[in-house]
C-alpha cells in the first residue's frame, strides 16, 4: 500500500531527529561537542580571576578573546599575578601565559625587562607547550587560537638552552614524540654537547628517506648543531643508511671536519645534500619551508 505524503514526512522528520540525536550523543562520548558563541560581556569591573577563567579550555568560541581586552589592560594586573598563574589547573592558562611573559620580558630594543625573569616555572610551562596539543588549531572542535606554543617556545628555548639543560635533557624522555623531538632540537642547536647521545638517538632516524615531507630538513639542521661530539653517532649509524641518510651524515662529518665559512665552500658540498634547493646547506641553514606542520604525523 502506498503511504499519504504527510505520513512519508512524519516518518522523514522522525529518522532526521534519530539520526541528529546519535550524532549529538556520539559528538559528546568524544568530547567534540559544536562550540557556542560565547554571550557574555566583561569589563574592567570584572577581577582578574574571573576574566582568566575565560581563558580555559573550553567548547566557547570567543570567550578567551572578548575577556582578554580587558584581562591584560587591567589596573590590577601585576607581573606577580602572571607568574602564579603559570600554575593555573587549566592547560591552556598556563600557555596563554607563559607566551605573555614572554613577550612582556624584553622592550622594544630587546633589552630584558627585570620584573619579568626566567624562571623555572615560567621554563617548566614553556617546555610543556612544546607537546602536541590543540594549539594554533584544534579541528574537530572547529576552534583557531592565536598563538604557537611549540614554535614559539623553541625560539626562546634555544638561546637559554645550556642553562636549562637538565629540563630539557629530560623532556627528551617525555610520553608525547613530538615533545621529545623538540626537546632534541633545540639541545642540537644550542650545541649542548653533553646532550648529544640521547639527542641524535631522536633525531637521526628522521634524516631517512620516509613518508614525513619535512623532517630530513629539520633534524639535519638541528644536528647541525653540534660540534665534534656527535662525529661517533654518525659514523655509527652510516653502516645502516639508506642513501638520503648517508648523503646527510656524510655532510654533516664533512661540515663538522672542516667547517665551511663561505656561500663558495658551502656549494662545493651540493653533492650530499639531495633534500631541498632552497639552502645550499640544510644542516648548516634552516631551509626555507613550512617545516612544523609535518610533526603532526609523528
Amino acid at each position: 500500500m502506498e503511504r499519504s505524503n504527510a505520513t512519508c514526512r512524519l516518518a522523514g522528520m522522525h529518522r532526521i531527529f534519530a539520526l541528529s540525536t546519535l550524532a549529538l550523543l556520539t559528538l559528546h562520548a568524544q568530547g567534540q561537542v559544536e562550540p557556542t558563541n560565547c554571550t557574555q560581556t566583561f569589563s574592567y569591573a570584572n577581577t582578574l580571576d574571573e576574566l582568566l577563567d575565560q581563558f580555559r579550555d573550553d567548547d566557547i568560541r570567543r570567550n578567551m578573546r572578548k575577556a582578554s581586552e580587558y584581562f591584560w589592560t587591567h589596573p590590577d594586573l601585576t607581573p606577580e599575578y602572571l607568574y602564579a598563574a603559570l600554575n593555573h589547573e587549566d592547560w591552556q592558562v598556563r600557555q596563554v601565559i607563559c607566551q605573555q611573559i614572554w613577550i612582556r620580558s624584553k622592550s622594544s630594543d630587546g633589552s630584558p625587562i627585570h620584573e619579568y625573569p626566567v624562571t623555572k616555572d615560567l621554563i617548566r610551562v614553556t617546555i610543556e607547550g612544546l607537546r602536541d596539543d590543540t594549539t594554533p588549531i584544534d579541528r574537530p572542535r572547529r576552534r583557531g587560537l592565536v598563538y604557537y606554543n611549540a614554535q614559539f617556545g623553541v625560539s626562546k628555548l634555544i638561546p637559554i638552552a645550556h642553562e636549562w639543560s637538565r629540563e630539557l635533557k629530560a623532556s627528551m624522555e617525555s610520553d608525547d614524540p613530538q615533545q621529545r623531538l623538540l626537546s632534541a632540537y633545540i639541545l642540537g642547536r644550542a650545541g649542548v654537547a653533553d646532550a648529544v647521545e640521547r639527542a641524535s638517538q631522536i633525531l637521526l632516524p628522521h634524516l631517512r628517506d620516509n613518508d614525513l615531507r619535512e623532517d630530513a630538513k629539520f633534524c639535519s639542521y638541528a644536528l647541525g648543531g653540534f660540534g665534534p661530539e656527535l662525529l661517533p653517532y654518525l659514523r655509527d649509524a652510516m653502516p645502516s643508511a639508506d642513501q638520503q641518510q648517508r648523503d646527510l651524515i656524510g655532510l654533516l662529518i664533512v661540515n663538522i671536519m672542516d667547517p665551511p665559512f663561505t656561500p663558495e665552500q658551502r656549494s662545493r658540498r651540493a653533492e650530499y645534500n639531495t633534500i631541498t634547493e632552497s639552502v645550499l646547506d640544510p644542516t648548516q641553514e634552516q631551509a626555507r619551508a613550512r617545516i612544523w606542520s609535518w610533526m603532526d604525523d609523528l
